[in-house]
């Protein structure tokens, strides 16, 4: 989500009026900004993990908060409660991790920018229509808001029709977990040259003393006898070869 992050901010705005709008922005934003330093020394695949899953963002916001805390203003539970917002918002729009790099779940309505485009306007203007009860009701106040959503509503739009022509891929909504399946087992196929072998050493032998395969008395004497890389019988798989 782009612009919904702001409109969230803004809206957060009326729960601590004292609260300064730009860290309360900031913090709304505040996974993006912790991606984007992880991503500097180069691009690496799989940082969101760092920056985007649950356990990520609860640190993160916990730490932004602290550091607020240190300018002894009130807001530190806002500013907290902006960041932890970024997760839920993005489920909406992306794709993001749960605890590990997989699986990653979410809408995934940036492959449908128009989808994420109402989407996103909608709760900008809900956005702006809670930070607007921040102020007196005076109209040039109300016109300033008013101003504020159109900006960020056209921001909006600039940012959906570049995703529509960047990213031309289906539509891949997720939420089950991923299961991992265990690999079959494979079967075991004799090849013909093993079953050659088998039939080979299952075969008697009548080999004799006189060196041609029989003995002098035996009945085949003379005849030819089956040896090691002759033919068996026609049928048989081993016919051409041992």
């Amino acid at each position: 989500m782009y612009a919904g992050h702001a409109a969230v901010a803004l809206a957060l705005k009326r729960r601590e009026p004292l609260l300064p709008i730009v860290p309360l922005v900031l913090a709304a934003f505040g996974p993006d900004w912790v991606d984007l330093l992880l991503m500097l020394p180069g691009e690496r695949r799989g940082m969101e993990v760092y920056s985007h899953s649950i356990p990520a963002v609860l640190i993160g916001g916990a730490l932004a908060a602290a550091i607020y805390t240190t300018a002894r203003r009130p807001g530190a539970q806002t500013i907290l409660l902006a960041w932890l917002l970024h997760w839920p918002a993005d489920f909406l729009t992306g794709r993001k991790p749960v605890l590990f790099r997989a699986p990653l779940i979410g809408l995934d309505l940036y492959r449908l920018p128009a989808v994420d485009f109402a989407l996103e306007s909608v709760v900008v203007v809900l956005g702006c229509l809670v930070y607007a009860r921040t102020f007196p009701p005076r109209a040039e106040l109300r016109r300033v808001v008013v101003m504020l959503g159109a900006a960020l509503i056209a921001v909006q739009a600039a940012v959906d029709v570049a995703l529509a022509v960047v990213r031309n891929s289906e539509w891949t909504p997720s939420f089950a977990v991923e299961r991992r399946s265990h690999p079959r087992p494979s079967r075991i196929t004799m090849k013909p040259s093993s079953a050659c072998i088998l039939h080979v050493a299952l075969v008697p032998t009548t080999r004799g003393s006189d060196g041609d395969g029989r003995s002098t008395g035996h009945r085949d004497a003379g005849l030819p006898h089956l040896r090691q890389g002759e033919i068996l019988h026609s049928g048989s798989p081993c016919s051409r070869e041992l």
